[in-house]
């Protein structure tokens, strides 16, 4: 009787799906302070039309997968401004701005060797897909302090933003958005 529940257990452990966050960071090396996509989906667009990063970091990435990231010029994915970052046998990536231009939005896809590859039918980029995840998580310097930012009107992320970056104290009626 026990088995089934065993044999069950094990087929989801087997499929669950690791998560990968996207990183807007204001710092030049994947550093500083950031906006967050969290559990970012393969092909997915992340992007919330407006906040532009010097630098973006992939991190959570499974290291038996292989991954290829690319960001984006302005908030949409079009236009590719990095090169294309292949993660291999590692669980972080950092893309950085080519030509000063500050980076806007970003998508992964699964590499060519990857053990997910299967499992991914292609990028927005290809099939004309318009999906787009917004930032849901405000990140301090410190890469530790966390926010809950969905949902909030975007001059609020924008105001909380703007303090983090300057190192300044979030207000205390931000407190219970603390994660």
């Amino acid at each position: 009787m026990q088995l089934p529940s065993i044999l069950l257990l094990g087929s989801l452990a087997a499929t669950s799906v690791s998560a990968i966050d996207a990183y807007y960071h204001l710092g030049q090396n994947c550093d500083g302070t950031s906006i967050v996509c969290s559990n970012l989906n393969p092909g997915v667009c992340c992007s919330d039309g407006r906040t532009l990063a010097n630098t973006i970091g992939y991190r959570g990435i499974p290291t038996n997968w292989v991954i290829a990231a690319k960001a984006y010029g302005g908030n949409q994915c079009a236009n590719p401004i990095s090169d294309r970052q292949v993660s291999q046998n590692t669980n972080f990536l950092c893309l950085k701005n080519r030509f000063g231009v500050p980076l806007g939005a970003t998508r992964y896809d699964f590499g060519a060797n990857s053990k997910r590859r299967d499992d991914f039918s292609g990028t927005s980029e290809e099939t004309g897909s318009s999906e787009c995840q917004k930032p849901d998580q405000l990140v301090l310097a410190d890469g530790v302090t966390k926010f809950n930012i969905a949902g909030l009107e975007d001059d609020v992320v924008d105001e909380l933003l703007k303090l983090a970056s300057e190192g300044a104290a979030i207000p205390a009626a931000f407190h219970s958005l603390k994660l």
